[in-house]
């Protein structure tokens, strides 16, 4: 998929490249060279190619030659294209774009990309129908605290939700991989449910192989006007078959491609919550971490009412870049370079769906404005580039003035990117437990909590300084579970990395 250039390089640009309705600053008798730059409200630029979304009328003018000043032309472009952010008619889904400086030191530096992305809340009394599989581990250990009972009935539970026209598969696994109902419509429930009762816990674990076999189950029956997930639920760790968990993930991936999601949820203490959580991360769906089986019923309602509101499926981030600049990461996201951008895949978008995603960015030294990134949201349902689907741009001015810098740094988006920063550090923190650790770990969530107080958003009375100020209380919580969990660091690594999760992914 090929990805659209933004531009020329930042010096050679100016207002006719590369302007803005704002007035550019000078800044040739100003001072001040930071390098750092944090999270801003977007400034839309459109040069002297009028926008795809203009009107023809001014698009005919542009190309006759006609007496149009750049200014005409920008202020059409911008009436037309509505700021920074534009919107899906049909679906109303929007996605939105902002930096922490709409102003940057003429040296570039680093710089941080909110990207929000909006679905309407919309009720129906008729949902999309489902192709479902689900993936259940009935290795020895399900045997334990009745986590196999509990299960049965959670299964059991989800059929009765289930409509004729949806396709549900079941795969039961240990070291044997077995499909206990093949993919095809809910039409005698009494049967699965009765298929579901003969189910026993014995042998090892082959989530490799079990995970495969649901995605081929959901795959005979593809088909994007149906939500198609498999649904991996196990509490032990992977020891038969295909247990490298790159290869697993890469397998996800691929599926994930094919508009097949994938949604993980792991029992007890025991499973391994890196492969659980990547496996998700990696196959678009959702993670949970169900430490009493008791919960199991309340966790699949939840996944299920979520699979009743999919508006769009496979969806994926497009960002293209200006000359020079660089992603450095996309905070607790998968992402990767193709052609001149960036892909953010960030699965399925539900109703009432709202997702953040700081991205961030090494901005290279230059003058006057600069588009730094456009970004365009796709998904499965649609076609085109941006008549069909949300896009927005996202620009700076260069300036030697610190003060201006500081003076429009946008403060809300600021906390937003800073939290995300912080929730990294908790990642390093995670991995400190991993090895055992425990001084490592309590020291990098430390760090956390320095570099959330440091944040210029923490002494605001909005919705900036309260994100501040929950995330702090948060990373407090996290040491206070360490120090009390040191007899039994498997639950302590699970609780923080499952709600570092849900922050990250604002669930």
């Amino acid at each position: 998929m090929a990805l659209e250039p933004v531009g020329d390089h930042p010096e050679q640009r100016g207002v006719e490249q590369g302007g803005s309705i704002d007035a550019e600053v000078s800044g040739e008798n100003r001072q001040g060279s930071g390098k750092d730059c944090r999270v801003h409200n977007p400034i839309l630029v459109v040069g002297s190619t009028v926008s795809k979304n203009a009107p023809s009328r001014w698009v005919a003018h542009h190309k006759e030659g006609n007496a149009m000043t750049h200014k005409t032309i920008i202020l059409a472009a911008f009436l037309a294209t509505s700021a920074a952010a534009t919107h899906d008619e049909r679906r109303g889904i929007t996605i939105e774009g902002k930096l922490n400086c709409p102003y940057i030191s003429h040296n570039g530096g680093t710089a941080y990309l909110q990207i929000s992305v909006t679905t309407p809340r919309m009720e129906s009394s008729r949902r999309r129908p489902m192709n479902l599989a689900v993936v259940l581990d009935r290795s020895g250990s399900m045997a334990d605290q009745k986590k196999m009972d509990f299960a049965k009935k959670a299964l059991s539970s989800l059929v009765d939700q289930l409509d004729e026209e949806d396709v549900l598969s079941i795969v039961i696994y240990d070291d044997v991989i077995e499909v206990l109902r093949s993919a095809q419509r809910v039409r005698d429930k009494q049967a699965i449910k009765r298929l579901l009762e003969r189910v026993s816990p014995r042998g090892s674990t082959n989530l490799g192989g079990g995970t495969v076999e649901g995605f081929k189950q959901v795959e005979r029956n593809l088909d994007k006007e149906y939500v198609n997930r498999v649904v991996l639920l196990s509490d032990g760790l992977a020891n038969q078959g295909i247990t490298d968990p790159r290869e697993l993930n890469r397998i996800a991936r691929r599926y994930r491609g094919k508009s097949i999601s994938l949604t993980t949820m792991g029992v007890g203490l025991d499973y391994n919550e890196n492969l659980m959580m990547g496996l998700s991360e990696s196959g678009g769906g959702n993670y949970y971490f169900i430490e009493s089986p008791h919960s199991l019923a309340s966790i699949m309602r939840k996944e299920f009412d979520l699979l009743s509101s999919v508006v769009a499926q496979h969806a994926t981030i497009e960002l293209s870049l200006g000359n020079g600049v660089r992603v450095l990461d996309v905070i607790g996201c998968e992402h990767r370079k193709e052609n001149n951008g960036y892909l953010i895949p960030i699965g399925d978008l539900y109703t009432g769906d709202h997702r953040e995603f700081t991205v961030e960015l090494e901005i290279p030294e230059g003058t006057g404005s600069f588009v730094v990134v456009r970004g365009v949201l796709r998904f499965d349902g649609e076609s085109g580039w941006s008549k069909r689907f949300p896009s927005f741009t996202a620009s700076v001015h260069y300036t030697r003035d610190l003060a201006v810098i500081e003076k429009n740094r946008d403060l809300e988006t600021q906390a937003k990117a800073d939290v995300a920063l912080s929730t990294r550090i908790v990642e390093r923190a995670l991995e400190a437990l991993d090895k055992g650790d425990h001084a490592a770990a309590e020291a990098d969530l430390k760090a956390a909590e320095m570099t959330i107080s440091a944040s210029p958003a923490s002494a605001q009375a909005g919705a900036a300084g309260v994100a501040i100020r929950e995330q702090r209380a948060r990373l407090e919580s996290y040491r206070q579970i360490i120090s009390d969990s040191l007899n039994d660091a498997r639950k302590a690594k699970k609780a923080i990395q499952y709600d570092n999760y849900r922050t990250q992914k604002n669930r």
